[in-house]
């Protein structure tokens, strides 16, 4: 049976979420021959992946790609991942631009002028005259005491910045995640249309020598005619198949970035990492442990040092703030009688000043109260959070220990299936063959075998998601695929 969620999994939007992985599983179709129910391991070590649609040309030299390279080209060119970075780099300018409320500030200024005047006293077009002058000026300031609003605003900068790493981390996992998944997305949708082209081959092969069974009278028509309906039936799966596996085609090439047009193959050369004896049992105390120091809960706590200081930011308008300035001026009007230029800038007119301002809150029209206040409704709102997120990721981690149990008590259970399937079938086709049974009940027993063959690969791999779903919900993601693939990954390393 195929769940809601399962059927949401097919939106690009439910699978950038880590459960939707898991409704890839219910989407094989159940009328498949147990002999194409083959491992991962058994695939084509080159499986040709065309991106573009059906009847577009097959390029001849298609970009091939391994996990370990789908996973290299998410990490570096996946935009979501390009703007946490920016993001990074917005807190850093951040951090420096408190840094510098630190220092001392120094404006220069220059300017000159000339005025035309008379004497006062005569027409000024008698006894007028131009006056040049000249001043400049250095002039700095410092502030010695804020209230603490300096230090906190800088305390707050940082925090943020580093919930701005944190957040980056999170979000790599979660690339990470949805790398893997929609490379095994694109796996499971080859293996399928192998499948469906396989059954409609031998479906086709049953028709023939069931028409000539029915021409020499030892079939019946409706035997016939069943066969057409199963034929017309593999074939619509077949059709089917190859549309989920092209749209599994372009998701893959949306998250890591490349041109839609572009084709692309898959290397499935080693798969082993996806054998269910390759793959380790979680420790739960341990997944437990570690769950608190996800990159995601560790940002919030970031957060939340930031809100803190933010109401140390808001309390500082009720103190006084002390400055300190210093200026020095010089100027030079031609025609004084102070000298020349030079002696009038450098020696006689320059002068020097300095000094401290106290300022003093007295009343602010409650502007400090409604900040504090403010302040601590956010807060308020951050603490909601972080109770919300270890909430829900503890949740999620003993469910996705859930699932990942389940997963391997229905592979046990599938195999077994699978096993007293193929006896009974194997009995049912003999006495078929002696004309004791009718094709019906064949035909029934069957289906029964194919659903039980296609249970087992729906568990392995099933098995193979949770382990993922599990290191992804305890943030070891990264090590989890290190170790799996057993290969090297420079974006995590």
């Amino acid at each position: 049976m195929i769940s809601s969620s399962q059927h949401l999994f097919f939106s690009s939007h439910f699978f950038e979420t880590p459960l939707g992985i898991f409704a890839f599983m219910g989407m094989i179709p159940k009328r498949i021959p147990l002999i194409f129910m083959l491992r991962f391991s058994v695939f084509p070590c080159i499986a040709i992946v065309f991106a573009a649609s059906l009847s577009a040309q097959p390029d001849a030299n298609p970009r091939e790609l391994t996990l370990t390279e789908v996973i290299s080209l998410a990490l570096n060119q996946n935009l979501a991942l390009q703007r946490s970075g920016i993001q990074i780099e917005l807190r850093e300018n951040e951090v420096l631009s408190e840094e510098a409320n630190f220092g001392p500030n120094l404006t220069g200024s220059a300017g000159a002028s000339t005025r035309f005047s008379g004497n006062g006293r005569d027409p000024v077009w008698d006894t007028g005259a131009f006056t040049e002058s000249a001043n400049a000026s250095l002039n700095s300031s410092l502030t010695l005491y804020s209230g603490e609003s300096r230090k906190a605003s800088l305390e707050q900068a940082k925090a943020s910045l580093e919930a701005s790493f944190k957040d980056f981390d999170r979000s790599q996992q979660q690339i990470l995640f949805q790398s893997v998944a929609r490379y095994l997305e694109a796996v499971l949708r080859l293996k399928e249309i192998d499948i469906q082209a396989e059954e409609l081959a031998t479906r086709q092969e049953n028709l023939e020598r069931i028409e000539v069974d029915y021409e020499n009278e030892i079939r019946i028509l409706a035997d016939v005619q069943r066969q057409k309906a199963l034929v017309a039936d593999s074939e619509r799966r077949l059709a089917e198949a190859n549309r989920a596996y092209q749209n599994s085609l372009y998701l893959l090439k949306d998250l890591l970035l490349l041109p839609p047009k572009d084709a692309i193959a898959l290397n499935l050369d080693d798969t082993s990492w996806l054998e269910p004896e390759n793959i380790a049992d979680p420790s739960f105390g341990e997944s437990l442990s570690r769950l608190f120091d996800r990159p995601d809960l560790l940002a919030q706590k970031f957060r939340l040092d930031a809100a803190e200081q933010n109401i140390r930011v808001a309390r500082s308008g009720k103190k006084p703030t002390l400055s300190a300035s210093a200026s020095l001026r010089t100027n030079y009007t031609r025609g004084s009688p102070a000298g020349s230029l030079a002696d009038q800038l450098f020696q006689n007119q320059p002068n020097a000043s300095g000094g401290l301002s106290l300022s003093v809150p007295i009343f602010d029209r409650r502007r400090t109260e409604t900040n504090v206040a403010r302040a601590r409704l956010q807060l308020d709102q951050e603490e909601l959070s972080m109770k919300d997120l270890e909430q829900v990721a503890e949740t999620d981690l003993r469910l996705a220990l859930l699932n990942f149990n389940t997963a391997k008590l229905q592979l046990n259970s599938s195999l077994e299936l699978l096993e007293s399937a193929e006896i009974a079938l194997e009995a049912e086709q003999a006495r078929y063959e002696a004309g004791a049974a009718t094709l019906l009940d064949v035909t029934t027993l069957q289906s029964t075998r194919l659903d039980a063959a296609v249970s087992v690969e729906e568990a392995r791999f099933d098995l193979f998601v949770n382990r993922l779903d599990i290191a992804f919900q305890d943030g070891s993601i990264e090590n989890f695929l290190l170790e799996q693939l057993n290969t090297n990954i420079p974006e995590l390393e």
